[in-house]
């Protein structure tokens, strides 16, 4: 029932509801005054992401920030809440509980596998078929963010492994930026005893995922698989070969004890000592995130911060590089919402505001955007050009963060307890393959 001027109608759709006000005699005028109150329906978007609004520390934070008041300004019947959650751990339990919220998820890629496999993300292909976006307007093809020949989320940005370090301290060292793992070896020697960590090789937990997240994604996800070479099947079974770990394993091994570029004290960092070290000037080196460099340089690196590509067993080794994504709830009650939300997110003009960030974003056509011609955007287009020359995608297993963990333990038993390479491979592939068919 609806009550017009004192009277009490029926009213059960928008075209009953003219017909009432055109029988009361009411102008236009008043229409529409009354119609958007009566049929307007604010659709409220929970959007997980792990950048805090409040942070203003972290500019990939306050483009964010500009993103989504773009987006509102553009649909105001769509409001966007946050889920701040840095791990993803509440997102994980959502979506694997089959909750309804939040709506939009920022996956990161590796996680994509573990989170398709519930069941609960929405596939996109007919979704970008029907709204046109280029499959040839991304700096990776999307094949490679499809699960099992599906796509279940977009890639906000591309992710490669770069070289951090400190110009002054290496040319103190007299050390250039190494290009291989044998000139990362050399340069143990050219350093000496010092308590600077000339080459930083993070074993440890913190900051990431779960396990030894940090190790994984710098330095095992690109030397097991090697060139254009599998790191797991799409059912979640290792791929990369007993020979190829036991040569990672074998080089870093190597840096901690043959080389002397390696501390012991490095077994035990992760990504935040890792973050900790470049910013303060405490480790001359470390392969780390592209996505932290523009932060790493306001929070004390400054002009003293550099970046090279990361070494590899050649000079053009390719390197892994995985993305974040942006995927939608498929319990969503709010599923075209969610969807306009997401292709805005993905869209050259969001895409330019998350730039001013430092992400390496993921649409060729948004390095038009007048911000990549400044100074500022120069290593930005600078990385999105390495992405394109020497990265390649890989399939995850979907328990990432099992394995990361697995495969930190095994590596910190065989530095500091000097074990064996074969020995540590024995102990993953036993405790990989138990927790594996536990999962399954």
């Amino acid at each position: 029932m609806f009550n017009l001027g004192g009277r009490r109608m029926p009213i059960t759709s928008k075209r009953q509801f003219i017909k009432a006000v055109a029988a009361l005699g009411m102008t236009t005028a008043t229409f529409a005054f009354l119609a958007p109150q009566a049929f307007a329906e604010s659709k409220e978007i929970i959007y997980q992401t792990f950048l805090d609004p409040n942070n203003s520390k972290d500019p990939r934070s306050a483009a964010q920030t500009k993103m989504i008041d773009a987006f509102q300004a553009k649909n105001p019947d769509i409001k966007i809440k946050l889920l701040v959650d840095p791990t993803g751990g509440a997102a994980a339990r959502a979506i694997k509980s089959g909750a309804q919220t939040p709506d939009v998820i920022r996956v990161v890629g590796f996680a994509v596998p573990e989170f398709a496999a519930t069941g609960n993300l929405l596939q996109l292909d007919d979704l970008v078929k029907k709204d046109g976006i280029p499959d040839e307007d991304w700096l990776l093809p999307l094949s490679g963010t499809k699960v099992a020949g599906k796509l279940y989320a977009l890639p906000q940005d591309f992710r490669i492994p770069i070289l951090f370090y400190r110009k002054s301290m290496l040319e103190k060292a007299g050390v250039k930026p190494p290009t291989t793992w044998d000139e990362v070896c050399a340069t143990g020697a050219k350093f000496g005893q010092s308590d600077t960590i000339p080459f930083a090789v993070p074993l440890g937990a913190t900051g990431g995922l779960g396990g030894a997240q940090s190790l994984g994604e710098f330095f095992l996800s690109t030397m097991l698989p090697g060139n254009g070479g599998e790191y797991f099947t799409p059912d979640g079974k290792i791929a990369f070969s007993k020979e190829s770990f036991i040569k990672a394993a074998q080089t870093i091994k190597d840096f901690y004890t043959k080389c002397k570029v390696t501390p012991l004290r490095s077994a035990q960092m992760g990504f935040n000592e890792v973050h900790d070290a470049l910013r303060s000037g405490s480790a001359a080196m470390a392969v780390f995130g592209l996505y932290r460099f523009k932060t790493v340089k306001n929070q004390g690196g400054g002009d003293d911060l550099a970046w090279a590509p990361a070494p590899g067993y050649t000079a053009n080794d390719k390197q892994t590089v995985y993305s974040y994504n942006i995927a939608i709830n498929k319990k969503t009650a709010n599923r075209d919402a969610a969807w306009t939300f997401v292709k805005f997110m993905v869209s050259p003009e969001a895409q330019a505001f998350a730039a001013e960030g430092g992400e390496v974003v993921s649409r060729k056509s948004a390095y038009t955007a007048p911000y990549f011609q400044t100074d500022a955007g120069k290593d930005q287009k600078q990385w999105a050009d390495l992405v394109a020359q020497r990265g390649q995608t890989v399939t995850y297993t979907p328990i990432l963060s099992t394995y990361h963990t697995i495969l930190g333990e095994a590596f910190q038993r065989m530095i500091l307890k000097d074990g064996s390479p074969a020995d540590a491979y024995d102990e993953l592939i036993k405790r990989y393959d138990d927790a594996l068919a536990k999962a399954q």
